[in-house]
């Protein structure tokens, strides 16, 4: 496993990998544009397991870059149950990795019934009782049996997506992230890899490890918690606060965070454990992306090595 994260060849196929990604996120970006492009009313952003990041993607990009427009994020039930039936119709995306989960279909019939538009982001049902039950409502199918792909397909795809829609707003910066998407992530993978490898090696090392960030990172320390229990590790998040106690501690960061993290990291250095501070220097509202990316990796590489 450590040999395969350094090994060029190893790095290579990922990147070829990445590639295809891509180009299955790019083909499913018309349908996502046209229910965001010009849209005004209420959009909620709803989520199940690790649609958690594309949402949180979606929701962050919104909120920086389109602050008038009213955007709310929460778990499926939550917005089923005590968010819908209150407010005025407008728009549900539900990005969901279990398409077979009860809170999904409550919520698509919920949304109905209040009158809400709703569109389905959600992996490729293998049954055709759930295809029948999804029939009557827009949607976007994912085609992998992997709860990690499929999340990162759908952020790479709310990425694009958003990025185009709003390279005109704030200046330089929308322009420089239309700039980032037009060029896309395939190219910057070797470079990405390369300079957190010695930390994906310290990580990987670890037999347990609690994740924890801010709350713009969470859903991708969720996400990484996961990929690193593909690899056997005992890997858990837990909100900065509440941590008392770790052996191991890997704190997902931006550079636009150091204040933050500074506080942190004196808190957790004199805790006597060992902390791995992972931070990403560039955009924060492509900071999930980055990460996701080299998250995967290890599960990438970690697939690999077991084949072999």
């Amino acid at each position: 496993m450590l040999q395969k994260l350094r090994n060029s060849a190893n790095i290579a196929m990922y990147t070829r990998y990445v590639h295809s990604l891509e180009a299955t996120s790019r083909k499913i970006t018309e349908n996502l544009y046209k229910h965001l492009h010009n849209f005004k009313g209420t959009l909620m952003l709803a989520y199940h397991r690790q649609g958690y990041l594309p949402a949180s993607v979606a929701y962050w990009f919104i909120l920086t870059m389109n602050p008038e427009q009213r955007v709310v994020i929460h778990e499926s039930n939550t917005i089923a149950y005590y968010m819908l039936p209150y407010h005025e119709s407008g728009l549900v995306i539900l990005y969901s990795t279990n398409p077979y989960a009860a809170s999904t279909y409550n919520l698509l019939q919920t949304a109905r019934l209040t009158g809400y538009e709703v569109l389905l982001v959600t992996l490729t049902p293998r049954d055709e009782r759930i295809n029948t039950l999804y029939s009557r409502y827009s949607k976007i199918y994912i085609n992998t049996r992997d709860e990690l792909e499929a999340a990162l397909i759908m952020a790479i795809s709310t990425y694009y997506v958003l990025g185009e829609l709003y390279k005109n707003k704030l200046g330089s910066r929308g322009k420089r992230i239309y700039e980032h998407i037009e060029e896309g992530l395939s190219p910057i993978v070797e470079e990405l890899v390369n300079r957190y490898t010695e930390q994906l090696e310290r990580i990987v090392k670890f037999k347990e490890v609690v994740i924890t960030s801010s709350r713009l990172l969470e859903p991708i320390a969720l996400y990484f918690a996961e990929a690193l229990r593909r690899l056997g590790i005992n890997a858990y998040y837990q909100f900065f606060e509440h941590i008392d106690s770790a052996n191991n501690i890997l704190l997902l960061s931006t550079s636009a965070e150091e204040h933050f993290t500074r506080e942190l990291r004196f808190k957790y250095n004199i805790m006597d454990t060992t902390l791995e501070n992972m931070v990403l220097n560039t955009d924060p509202l492509e900071a999930q992306i980055y990460l996701a990316l080299l998250a995967y990796y290890l599960v990438y590489s970690y697939n690999r090595a077991i084949k072999t």
